[in-house]
């Protein structure tokens, strides 16, 4: 692949590793390579993946990159441009060793660390090798910067551990998802947050010009159009940062999990001949129809989330029949109703997305727009016609800070390929 052809955070580490570690290339076990992988937007379908429920994500054109060499032993060192920090660990007792070096090391080498621990427990011969890291998702912007990062390590250990094993589709050593539930896992060791699988699936199957149907519980996922000349994807930051595992994201799951019992015991006590009933494990399994019927008997705040939680599931599949139609237009009116889900349902919004969506909803040509993400913070995202996008860059430029003290960002995403690499000639 000709460097001039890689995208820029992938370009950047290249150039910066020989800044960061300088010994001589033949002290190294492999020549130079890069891997990288992407991060995501979601267009429909938040919170429902740990709901066993249905997501609609795409990759985007925004990497978490490593440029690196094999190294001779089993250690690991690296790099961080956004951080401006090098960490080290051991892959030499690993899993074991997992707990005692995660709190040796600062919290982005983590994710790292984590992803390595999940291939060692699923006997993966591993090597050492120094690495800088680079990446353009925004952290903390609900864009899945760290899913993103976890991937790409794990396509970066594939590739400085002389490809003793593979990630893909064709005779790989690990399937895509496969990869995304492994990097699932390091994420919830790394960080403490039960997350769903959305985000490392959405990274690791990504496609061009496509958007992704994936169950969350069967794990069966099928690709959709996503693609109009006319339309753009615009992701607006708040500048707002949060960490899920300190906010209410663990106490949604809880709730959803306690409305998911308490409505199986009432279709059970009410409904005693309903076999299909004892077969309720999730929110995904209860009927907009049962929920309607039973919701009066829970408490306020299991409705409110339970509620959101069903509705949105319902939206997915709107959103999949317009995209099969080739009609993304019509999507953009299902994400309002979304963010007014997220926002007064799930309670995940806060004062600064609610004035993005409320700015473009007042811009002619903005088709919908939601928060995105776990909440509290980070992005949305907006369909936009593209004739309409300079006059949302405008209105939110003109707006956001008087409302609330802050500046936003603008991005516009494209549909992208998943984890990729490079290695060079020495």
């Amino acid at each position: 692949m000709d460097s001039t052809t890689l995208l820029p955070p992938v370009k950047e580490a290249i150039e910066q590793f020989p800044h960061h570690f300088h010994e001589d290339a033949a002290s190294y076990a492999s020549p130079l390579g890069a891997a990288w992988a992407p991060g995501r937007v979601n267009l429909i379908g938040e919170h429902t993946d740990y709901n066993g429920g249905y997501v609609l994500p795409l990759a985007v054109d925004r990497v978490s990159a490593f440029a690196g060499r094999t190294r001779n032993d089993q250690t690991v060192r690296l790099w961080s441009t956004h951080f401006n920090a090098y960490a080290q660990f051991s892959l030499a007792g690993l899993p074991e060793s997992f707990e005692e070096q995660r709190e040796k090391i600062p919290g982005w080498a983590r994710y790292v660390l984590g992803v390595a621990t999940e291939l060692i427990k699923a006997n993966i011969t591993l090597k050492g090798f120094d690495a800088v890291i680079t990446g353009d998702v925004p952290l903390g912007g609900g864009m899945s910067s760290s899913a993103a990062l976890e991937v790409a390590s794990a396509q970066a250990y594939a590739l400085f551990s002389n490809h003793s094993f593979s990630i893909g589709e064709d005779n790989a050593t690990l399937t895509p998802l496969e990869t995304a539930g492994l990097c699932q896992k390091a994420e919830q060791n790394a960080s403490g947050l039960m997350s769903g699988i959305l985000d490392q699936a959405a990274s690791c199957l990504g496609q061009p010009r496509k958007a992704i149907l994936l169950d969350c519980r069967s794990l069966e996922y099928r690709y959709l159009p996503f693609e109009d000349p006319g339309v753009s994807v615009v992701v607006i930051d708040t500048g707002v940062r949060r960490e899920l595992a300190s906010s209410a994201y663990n106490e949604r799951r809880k709730q959803c999990e306690e409305a998911t019992q308490r409505i199986r015991t009432l279709i059970l006590e009410n409904e005693p001949d309903n076999t299909e009933a004892r077969s309720i494990k999730a929110l995904r399994d209860i009927t907009p129809e049962q929920f309607e019927q039973y919701k009066g008997q829970l408490p306020q705040i299991l409705q409110q989330r339970a509620g959101y939680i069903i509705a949105e599931n319902e939206r997915v599949l709107q959103v999949v029949k317009l995209l099969e139609a080739g009609k993304i237009e019509e999507a953009g009116k299902i994400l309002w109703l979304g963010h007014a889900g997220l926002r007064d349902e799930y309670e995940v919004s806060c004062k600064e997305l609610d004035v993005l969506v409320d700015i473009a909803r007042d811009v002619p040509g903005v088709l919908g727009a939601r928060m995105m993400g776990g909440g509290f913070g980070g992005c949305t995202i907006n369909l936009v016609r593209n004739e309409a996008v300079d006059a949302l860059s405008q209105a939110v430029e003109r707006h956001y800070q008087e409302r609330t003290g802050r500046q936003a960002s603008i991005d516009i995403c494209r549909a992208a390929a998943g984890p990729s690499y490079v290695l060079f000639e020495n």
